[in-house]
């Protein structure tokens, strides 16, 4: 069958039965003592020895490999056996079959022997001369390693029962078993090296590191694959066991690194197995990172709260795992010898550190463990803490009352117990519970009522109460809208709350040597700088307001606000139109809803629910699993695919927002005539987008994003369903080009034509539609729509551009995102990884980057230097405005909780270095990017010391997590943020969504001591503009192939989407850069051209047959050989289990097969990793990306990395896109260092996003400043 053949056959897993030869119904006949497969074309047999060799006793006599005189009785020196070398080795089992022997089954007491020409220990050449030929020496009893030879080779050795014999060179018909030994110890050897130094690796980057690994000469082979990782896994697992177990006691074991923990998954590996006499092969330890230099101020809190935390973490009993108690390590006795065991009572010891014998490690448990910190809560409804009356959980108390002054409706002074106390006057205020700290409120009004002396409290917060919890300060108070009124007999006592206001020297203090305490605690002394929103989590500065005269001693600034937000919330409606001819309706021209005034001829925004269209959108074809059409001999793991949900689908995506154009603001009127001004209602013009017509989701995707069709069709709406609003116009009335028009402000919209559902056809737009500027004026309508356009006119601003600093730079996605916001200028970036330092060079040739530690650079600036040892100038105190980065979390991201010995690798980290940056410059914003499980790192301690950190240097601050997908690329990427701004800024809002995404990947809400925070978006899942597909993303792409390289292309075509028209931008000669893709090996390549192009196609879709590879060889059939206690046997009663444990015994390592275009893993571990849905997984046209990842595998994490209709995995310009980069950025270095550069890079259009939020606080200050009359001179319109 040739190559295009075998494609036919595979088209789809519902092709006719019959292609695929049978399967087997009975397990095939295996060898009973090598496991071997009987009818394996790569069974071989021992060729015989030679006439002139000799038995293993005869041998050792032999006076060739005497290291004697014979006078000298040298056996006495040796500690053991005697030691030879040997050379042209076989290793056969009693029937003759060769066989390897390091697959368990020496172990098990399989006899194996082996035929050699045997040398003495000293002689290092492996040719046959000077040699005795040996035959059947053995069994082995054991083999083992003794490490490299001072180069990269290990020494491999057997035991029998008389000597030991190091391997030198196999003979050449045990060759192709003997290089996959080598091979195996050497990629153990990559893996621990490189696991020493990175212990935050991901999978991909582990097989990144070992596919561009070179291997040392002298092996029989050029290059490694995932394939040998995947086939070697469990003795790579058993070696950086063996590495932990040599590792002292406090270190993190590399086991559970994230990589690790991925291999043992995929590869189904069974830890701790103990195989005796192999010694752990010895690898040089690597440095350890560099000290955090830090500013006091973030050190003391680091350490004053670790300090009383771990005395309580060290002694809290907890509920403790357990370890697993069924793998060999828990069943092994304890040693009695390491510090541990002689720490135990049963030892002689004192029974105080209640560790594991050193011997007795469980590594599940420690897998399980780092598992368990990794999972991320998805949006599991959590009960919203309901406000419980504060005076319900009071006491009163005995107090002697008189009011001091005249009888007045309200008082200014009261004394409770001999104590005066004035309006103004903080208090507290004891619970009922006497282990609740007392209450604190300040006294806003003192009047009384016939129940008794009354005051009015607005609380205040204590900081334990807030996201802080115990990280914050105990005298540190915080003011809520929260109040109510309340007897004077409730008051314990009067306390002093002081306001910490920020210093007028505040930007130029960072880094000094300032006290953690503010005040002295004497039990009444508390202070607050800060108001807090017990919804959003946000830290900001105390609004200010003053009571007017007359209600000077009954103001409460809460009262005011919550009134405020409830008027918001509520639609008015202004300026009544005068209309003889409609007495049911009164109308107006104008009403105001959630701080926005909306007029007749706005545009608006409404959800898919507020109304319909004409035409209805066609049903979404659903994926049909009828098994029976499935010939389950060819496809066998098609029965896998029992689920409809396709990873990466957008099938569940909402519509974004109807727009419609008001036509009327109206109330309906009384009966008494008047009109009923509690409901407002909107009559809108209906706006069609171009997916709502006739030509369906498919027009859309060559019209613009914002491109909509005037009808006129109408509807009447409630004013409380508005979102928002929107300015809609016909291109045609404008006095610039459509780009322009787009681009030049949020929320625009335009036509060119008319809709008519009716006859399905597109019109010329009617008159009114284009005149809708100057329609519907009433009184005062002029001076409404000076303001609107004010409003608008703001964003035309021109404001001068923050200095920044980038510190974690990576290639420069956060800066892309704030350069296309016009916020900022990156002057300075840090980075210590090369080619990401190069290519954000390339992109921001007027920036300084620095390829050195954060760590050293903030000492040299900390300790007066002006410039680096390389002669760039460092940024000083007061020159960085902006700071933005995203600290790697390694070192702490792989511990479960914080305890005495860990808790200073947390101290340690790139966190705390970058705090420290923001201590010491003090920049005006703050933004800290992460992974989504940031917030929840260790039961957000991660979080709330950082936000500790950031309120404690006075920055108002908040945390939320946002959707990429959100924000116009096609991919999922949840990303945890930290925002902050200094005194006298605005604390920037998240960004409202703007497209629409799918639901799944937009559970945004946090979890923090058991309360639910979300962001401030008011959108949830909803958004104006449709879901970006992969289809808008790369289509336009010309067709390369698996490997291919170069690295400078042609479009060969014009850009067919909206994102490709903006992504490509306007180069002068356009030249596609970086279309390039991994070089997969011919297995991969194989499997990848016999995926179908349908949607959800995965691995679970290859057939099961031989096939020639590309290299000339051929691939095997995967055997499926035992019974599958979950799964049964197929509708043709055949087997389904590839390994021993299907059956629910322990894995066989015999059982593994190579070659196979199924990959045997993937079986063999499917049952409990949820079928490895989406690995080797085709993206899908009309669906998104999975996170981006740093090297597309199709069996890494994210597995949907193969190419919708092409046989390869997608290239770095179209991950690029993925991000939203656009066409013209560049990377640097070899293909996979360019993967890396964009995986690991922050979605330049998120970081825009949350760009444009700034510079809306910025410029909502400035309008506040020249509203009190401040000019800023640096402020010019354009």
């Amino acid at each position: 069958m040739d190559v295009q053949e075998e494609e036919e056959a595979v088209k789809s897993p519902t092709a006719p039965k019959g292609k695929g030869g049978r399967r087997s119904k009975t397990p095939p006949p295996k060898c009973p003592d090598c496991r071997q497969y009987l009818d394996d074309s790569d069974l071989k047999f021992f060729q015989g020895d030679p006439d002139n060799a000799l038995d293993e006793p005869e041998m050792l006599t032999d006076e060739r490999l005497s290291l004697f005189d014979s006078n000298e009785d040298g056996f006495e020196s040796y500690e053991d056996l005697p030691q030879h070398k040997i050379t042209n080795f076989s290793v056969y089992d009693k029937r003759g079959h060769l066989c390897p022997f390091d697959a368990g089954l020496i172990e098990k007491n399989v006899e194996l022997y082996f035929s050699c020409v045997v040398k003495p220990i000293y002689d290092d050449n492996p040719c046959l001369d000077g040699g005795v030929p040996a035959k059947k020496l053995g069994p082995i009893n054991a083999w083992w390693i003794t490490g490299f030879d001072g180069g990269e080779k290990a020494l491999i050795g057997f035991t029998t029962a008389f000597a030991d014999y190091i391997l030198m060179h196999s003979s050449e018909e045990y060759a192709p078993i003997f290089a996959l030994m080598q091979e195996k110890i050497y990629m153990s050897k990559i893996v621990v090296e490189y696991l020493q130094k990175n212990p935050d690796a991901s999978y991909e980057d582990l097989l990144n590191k070992i596919e561009t690994t070179v291997p040392p000469a002298g092996l029989n082979f050029n290059c490694f694959t995932e394939d040998t990782l995947l086939r070697h896994a469990q003795f790579v697992v058993e070696q950086v066991e063996s590495y932990d177990e040599a590792g002292d006691s406090d270190e993190q074991p590399i086991i559970v690194t994230p990589c690790m923990r991925d291999l043992i998954k995929l590869a189904g590996v069974t830890l701790g197995k103990r195989y005796a006499f192999r010694s752990y092969m010895g690898i040089t330890k690597g440095k350890g990172p560099t000290k955090a230099t830090t500013t006091k101020l973030v050190y003391q809190i680091f350490d004053t709260f670790f300090s009383d935390q771990i005395e309580m973490t060290d002694k809290e009993a907890g509920a403790k795992r357990q370890r697993c108690g069924v793998c060999e390590v828990c069943q092994s006795p304890d040693c009695g010898k390491c510090p541990a065991c002689k720490d135990m009572i049963k030892f002689g010891g004192g029974g105080k550190s209640k560790q594991a014998c050193k011997q007795r490690r469980c590594p599940n448990l420690a897998v399980k463990e780092a598992e368990d910190d990794e999972i991320v809560e998805e949006d599991v409804p959590v009960e919203k803490p309901k406000k419980v009356s504060q005076a319900k959980r009071k006491r009163q108390n005995q107090c002697k009352l008189s009011w001091i002054g005249e009888p007045k409706r309200y008082y200014k002074k009261v004394t409770v117990n001999d104590e005066v106390l004035e309006v103004g006057d903080c208090v507290s205020v004891s619970s009922e519970d006497p282990s609740t700290p007392l209450y604190l409120a300040r006294i806003t009004s003192l009047w009384e009522d016939s129940n008794a002396k009354m005051f009015h409290a607005h609380w205040f917060l204590r900081g334990a109460h807030t996201v802080l919890g115990e990280s914050s300060d105990p005298l540190e108070l915080f003011i809520v809208d929260e109040c109510e009124d309340m007897q004077l007999n409730y008051v314990q006592g009067k306390v002093d709350v002081m306001y910490k206001a920020p210093s007028d020297n505040w930007f130029m203090e960072g880094g000094m040597d300032s006290e953690i305490k503010v005040i002295e605690d004497d039990g009444k002394s508390f202070f607050y700088q800060f108001c807090y929103d017990t919804d959003f989590a946000r830290f900001e500065t105390p609004p200010k307001t003053t009571p007017s005269e007359d209600c000077k001693f009954k103001f409460c600034a809460s009262c005011e606000r919550i009134k405020e937000r409830e008027e918001r919330e509520t639609p008015r409606p202004f300026e009544p139109l005068e209309r003889e001819d409609n007495d049911s309706k009164a109308l107006y021209a104008l009403a105001c809803f959630k701080g926005e005034q909306f007029k007749v001829g706005d545009g608006v925004y409404l959800p898919p629910e507020a109304f319909n269209f004409s035409v209805k959108p066609a049903s979404p074809v659903k994926r049909s699993h009828r098994k029976e059409d499935v010939d389950e001999d060819l496809y066998p793991e098609y029965y896998r695919k029992s689920s409809d949900y396709i990873k990466g689908s957008n099938q569940d995506a909402p519509s974004p927002f109807r727009i419609g154009r008001i036509k009327e603001i109206f109330c309906h009127r009384r009966s008494n005539g008047k009109p009923d001004s509690a409901e407002v209602k909107l009559r809108l013009y209906k706006f069609y987008r171009p997916e709502n017509t006739h030509k369906g989701v498919k027009s859309s995707y060559h019209t613009d994003i914002n491109q909509l069709y005037w009808s006129d069709e109408e509807v009447t709406v409630s004013m409380t369903e508005v979102l928002g609003r929107c300015q809609v116009e016909y291109a045609e009335d404008l006095n610039e080009s459509v780009q322009d028009f787009s681009s030049g402000a949020p929320d625009r919209f335009y036509f060119l034509e008319a809709y008519n559902a009716k006859s399905k056809s597109f019109e010329d737009p009617p008159n009114h539609a284009r005149s809708a500027v100057h329609k519907g004026k009433g009184k005062g309508k002029g001076k409404g729509k000076r303001k609107k356009f004010r409003h608008k006119h703001l964003f035309f601003l021109f404001l001068p551009k923050y200095r920044t600093l980038d510190v974690f730079s990576g290639c420069g996605g956060l800066s892309e995102g704030f350069h296309q916001a016009d916020i900022s200028e990156t002057l300075w970036a840090i980075e210590m990884w090369e080619p990401a330092a190069q290519a954000f060079r390339l992109n921001n040739p007027g920036t300084t980057v620095f390829t050195e530690d954060c760590n050293v650079l903030l000492k040299l600036v900390m300790s007066g230097e002006k410039t680096n040892s390389l002669g760039q100038k460092l940024p000083q105190k007061g020159d960085v405005e902006m700071l933005c980065g995203g600290p790697p979390c390694q070192g702490f991201s792989g511990m479960n909780r914080f305890n005495s010995r860990t808790y200073s690798k947390f101290k340690n980290s790139l966190v705390v270095s970058y705090l420290s940056y923001c201590d010491y410059y003090r920049p005006k914003f703050f933004l800290l990017e992460n992974v989504r499980n940031f917030v929840s790192f260790k039961s957000s301690m991660v979080l709330k010391l950082t936000l500790r950190c950031l309120v404690r240097m006075g920055y108002q601050c908040t945390f939320g997590v946002l959707q990429a997908g959100q924000y116009g690329v096609a991919q999922t990427r949840r990303r945890a943020i930290i925002l902050a701004a200094a005194p006298g800024e605005k604390l920037p809002r998240y960004p409202e969504p703007l497209h629409v995404f799918a639901p799944r990947a937009c559970s945004l809400n946090v979890v923090v001591d058991e309360k639910k925070y979300v962001s401030n978006v008011t959108r949830g899942n909803g958004g104006i503009y449709r879901t970006i597909t992969v289809r808008d993303t790369m289509s336009d792409l010309p067709e390369i192939r698996n490997g291919a390289a170069s690295l400078e292309i042609s479009y060969n075509g014009e850009p067919q989407s909206w994102f490709q028209r903006q992504i490509r931008g306007t180069q002068y000669q356009p030249i596609l850069r970086d279309h390039i893709c991994k070089d997969m090996s011919a297995l991969v390549e194989a499997r990848m051209r016999h995926i179908p192009l349908a949607p959800g196609s995965d691995w679970r879709d290859l057939p099961n047959m031989e096939v020639r590879l590309k290299d000339g060889t051929m691939t095997k059939k995967l055997r499926y050989s035992h019974p599958d206690k979950k799964n049964g046997r197929s509708s043709t009663g055949a087997l389904r289990g590839v390994c021993t444990c299907a059956g629910g015994t322990p894995c066989d390592p015999a059982d593994r097969q190579f070659n196979t275009l199924i990959p045997w893993c993937l079986p063999h571990t499917g049952n409990r990793h949820n079928h490895w849905a989406g690995l080797y997984g085709r993206l899908e046209w009309d669906g998104f990306f999975s996170t981006t990842v740093t090297n597309p595998e199709p069996m890494g994490k994210q597995g949907r990395v193969l190419h919708a209709e092409q046989h390869r995995v997608v290239s770095v310009r179209e991950c690029a896109r993925s991000q939203g980069f656009p066409d013209t950025y560049r990377f640097f270095g070899n293909i996979l260092d360019k993967h890396r550069q964009v995986g690991n890079a922050v979605p330049p259009p998120l970081s825009r996003a949350i760009g444009l939020e700034i510079k809306k606080c910025v410029l909502e200050r400035i309008k506040e400043e020249q509203a009190s009359g401040k000019t800023l001179a640096s402020i010019v319109y354009s």
